[in-house]
Order: structure tokens, then sequence, then C-alpha cells
């Protein structure tokens, strides 16, 4: 079998594929299929959950006129009034055609979501394929890559779509890239601004081509190949300036930081990714800060993990496929280091996404290495592990079938989180059950009573239950900790209403009003006390 290409950015294929290796190739594409659709079957049936109600659900007005396609291009992609603008307007735009294909049927969202996945797994494949001419290798990295328990996150929660283009968009363009010729590298250059346009991880791919092509082998970029490098770093800038345009800023607030909390936050998620990659089934939506904190374990095993991938990065006789994994690693991690900090969360699963294919590679090729070597403890080692991937990324499934499964699953990890046992709430006074609601309010404020949004909650559903004098002590309550909390003034004048007392309750929709003259709900209110009591 031929040697893997020395050189990884200047090879190109001495000669075309067999129509037989062509044949295999096709088989191979629908068995990868195949997996991807038996694993995530059981999303099919999930609904909207947890992002999908603020990036979907909420913009159904907005999506509704076609017209808005082109303000996508020049808007932050945020929830209505977020606080975390991003620029991603590719997604966005098939959200706004999924509203004019669907509606509301998440049936067919999930559809796509599984449909991208399973064309970044192809894609990954073909990749392989065209670079390491390794069958056997590609195939492995594919299927471990299809079936990683982490990827769910990323699949299952219809919002992540933007992860979903951005893999496949860089993919495509690594793979346009090794095809060859100028047409080849337009396409390349154009797949790799539609991931930028997608999501940020992205932006690691020229760094990523920069760095293989100097340690890969003996010869230096020829001139043509230097262009192309260039190309990557000009879409790059162009992407940026739009980004700069249109939010007003290149990365987040804060920036690039060196100060000594901000290396134990880095530390200590570097330990949390390495951690998800090695042993991902001790899964969770949400790594509060208390996952974070700092100790010396975290940071040997951080600093460790980076220097083994610095190594086998720069090592000579490192062979191609693990290099080549290393450095897509090393660069990925850098990005989700939060070096910059991510506004959203420090970690989440969903970032793990575009990086894990460096992994896979790694362990493709460890597996198919010993498959060569013994081709029985080869394939059952390969078979045990596909079993058991699968098995977990197919329950992992149900645990995103709705917000009720998420917040429980949430829960469950960590009983102590304040904003899962807020958000299990939130569900379960949707779905009508009030007891269960206070009970989970309650215990979010055993945690933390100073959470304010919790109290609220809470007193609302006294109040819906007709215990309102306990109602309108918990409105009292997150007034004296925020007296300028509107939201708590409008439903204590709701609770005063209710129990007679309509001079107070028009008191606290006009004080609601004073501090927000829009607020809608205040203003009916008001309307309401002055049409059937007189008030003024």
């Amino acid at each position: 079998m031929r040697r893997p290409p020395e050189n990884w950015i200047n090879w190109k294929p001495v000669m075309a594929m067999s129509d037989m290796k062509i044949a295999s190739n096709k088989k191979i594409v629908v068995l990868l299929l195949i997996l991807v659709g038996v694993v995530y079957a059981n999303s099919l049936f999930s609904g909207f959950v947890w992002d999908d109600n603020l990036l979907i659900l909420s913009k159904q007005a907005f999506f509704s006129h076609p017209e808005n396609a082109l303000k996508i291009l020049s808007l932050p992609d945020a929830p209505l009034g977020g606080k975390f603008p991003y620029y991603r307007p590719l997604n966005t735009l098939t959200y706004m055609l999924d509203h004019y294909l669907w509606g509301l049927h998440p049936f067919w969202y999930h559809l796509e979501n599984i449909l991208l996945h399973g064309l970044a797994v192809v894609l990954f494949y073909l990749l392989l394929m065209e670079v390491f001419e390794d069958g056997r290798l590609a195939f492995l990295a594919a299927v471990i890559f299809a079936l990683y328990p982490v990827n769910t996150e990323a699949v299952d929660v219809i919002s992540n779509r933007n992860t979903l283009f951005c893999a496949v968009f860089s993919i495509a363009s690594l793979l346009f890239l090794f095809k060859g010729g100028a047409e080849w590298t337009i396409l390349s250059l154009l797949s790799y601004f539609l991931a930028l346009l997608s999501k940020e991880p992205a932006v690691v791919l020229p760094f990523f081509l920069f760095s293989f092509g100097l340690t890969a082998g003996e010869h230096k970029f020829k001139i043509k190949k230097k262009k192309v490098l260039i190309g990557f770093f000009a879409v790059t800038g162009i992407y940026f300036l739009i980004r700069r345009l249109v939010l007003g800023a290149f990365t987040s607030a804060t920036g690039v930081e060196f100060s000594i909390p901000r290396l134990k936050l880095m530390a200590s998620v570097y330990f949390e990714h390495f951690k998800l990659m090695f042993f991902p089934f001790r899964l969770n939506a949400l790594y509060t800060e208390k996952t974070f904190s700092f100790n010396m374990i975290k940071g040997i095993v951080a600093i460790t993990g980076v220097l083994l991938l610095f190594y086998f990065s720069l090592k000579k006789k490192t062979p191609a496929p693990v290099r080549a994994g290393a450095q897509w690693l090393f660069w990925g991690l850098l990005l989700v280091s939060n070096l910059v900090k991510i506004p959203s969360a420090p970690v989440a699963e969903r970032f793990q996404y575009t990086f894990l294919f460096g992994f896979a590679v790694i362990l493709g090729y460890l597996l198919s290495g010993l498959q060569k070597r013994r081709a029985l403890a080869g394939s059952a080692v390969a078979a045990v592990l596909a079993l058991v991937l699968g098995a977990r990324t197919f329950a992992r499934n149900f645990v995103w079938h709705d917000d009720l499964s998420l917040y429980s699953s949430m829960v469950r990890s960590d009983p102590k989180d304040v904003l899962a046992l807020y958000d299990l709430g939130v569900a379960c006074e949707r779905r009508g059950d009030l007891y269960n609601a206070a009970r989970e309010f309650s215990a979010a404020l055993d945690v933390e009573p100073g959470d304010i949004e919790a109290r609220v909650e809470l007193g609302v559903v006294d109040a819906e239950t007709g215990h309102l004098e306990e109602a309108v002590q918990e409105f009292r309550t997150a007034l004296a900790i925020d007296p300028g909390y509107v939201k708590a003034m409008v439903n204590l004048g709701v609770a005063y209403a209710k129990e007679g007392r309509i001079k107070e309750a028009a008191a606290e929709f006009q004080n609601a009003l004073y501090l927000d003259p829009g607020n809608t709900p205040a203003h009916e209110y008001l309307d309401k006390i002055k049409q059937f009591s007189g008030v003024r």
C-alpha cells in the first residue's frame, strides 16, 4: 500500500481510482448514511427545545415576510433583543426557508439536521480517502465521528444547525482544495466563506493549512499554493470586516486576555474538553461555573494534553494522519479555550463537533493499525466501540426530546444547578404542572435565595393556585432585591387586584409604566382597572 503523502498541501493523486474503488466508495457512503439514520432516527420525533424557542419560534413573525431575507445579511444572529449577538446569517436564512416550507412542524427541521450530519460524515470519509488513500482508516474515522455521543447536541437541537453547516462547508473546502485546479480552488474558497457565515470555528482552517504545510514534509509551499493560502487569509479578513460592520466588534467585548483568572479558566476548559473526548458518557447540556473551578490536576492534564498535541504536530516521524488530527485539535481547542471568552458558555458539547474530526482521525488511525496487525482483535475492538458509541448516542437523543426531558436531565446531573432548576420549573409551568413547577422554583431559591426570576415565577404559580398572600410576599421580596424589576411590579399589581386592593394594584401598574412606558400588560391591566373601578 502506498504511503500517505508527506506534504498534504502539495500532494495530488498520481492516478484516478479504478471503477471497483468507486463502486466500493458508493457502498461505504450508503453504509455511513444508514448508520447516521439508525442512531438518530428517534430524534425525528423531538420538538423544539432550548435555544430553538429564542432563535426560531420567537422569530416567526419576522420569517413570515420574505423581504426580510436581505435584512438577515445585515443583522446579528441573536434572539430578538438578545444579549449575545453573533453573525451567522446563513443559518438564519435556512430557518426562514423552513418556515416557508414546513411552518412549525419540527419533524422536517430535525430531518434536515440529520441529513447535514450525514453529509458531514460522508465528506469527512471522502476527504480522508482523497488525502491518505487508506480505506480502512477513512471508514473507521468516519464511523467514529458519525456515532460519537458528544455530537448529539449539535444534531438534536435545531438551532445548533450553524455548527453542522460550519463543519460541512469546512470539510468541503478542504476536499475541493485537494482536488487541485483553479475551479476547485475557487469552490474551496467559497465553501470556506460559507463556513464562516455559518459559525466562527471555521476561522481555524487557514491556520491549520499553514501549520500543516510547514510541518508535513521537506518541501515548502509552491508559489501557487502560497497564493491559495493568502486567498484563505484574505477571505478571513473580508469576513471579519463584515462582522465588524454588522456587530461593531471583531470578537467578544473582552477580547484576548492573559490574566491569571483567565489562564485558570482556560486550563479548566481544556480539561473538560479532553474529558468529554475520551469519556463521552457523563454528558450535560450546561456546564456551570463550578465545573471550571481550577485545581492542580486540571492544570497538569490541560498542559500535558496541549504539549502532546504540539509534540505530535511537530515530530518528524509522526504519521501524516496523526499529525493532521493533532494540528486540527490544537487549533480547534485553542479557539474554544476562552482565550477570547465565549459569551454563551465556557464549555458546551456542541463546541466539540468541528474539531472532533481531528480526534476521529487519530483514533481511526490507531484502530486501523490494530486491524492491520491483528485483524480479528482489531475488528472486534472497532465493532464493540461502534456499538457502545451508537447505543449511547441513541439514548442521549431522548434527553433532547423536549424541554421537560432536557431540564430534568440537567437537574439529575447537577441537583444544585440553579438555571436548570429554574428552566425545569418553567417547563412544568407551561405544561400546567403547577405543583412541580413550584417545587423546582423553591429548590432553585434554596440554592440561590437572591435569584429574582425564580422568586417571581414562584409568586406567579402561587397566584395561579390561589395562594395570593404567599404570591404577594414573593413579589415584595423580589422588589426588595431589585426595586426596578418591572415584571415583579406588574405581577404584584395583579395579585393586589385579585385580593381586591385596587388602589395598590393601580399604583404598581403606574410604577411599572414609569420605568417601562411600553409595557403592554401594565397598560392593559391599568385600563381594566380604570374601566371597571373608576380609579384614576
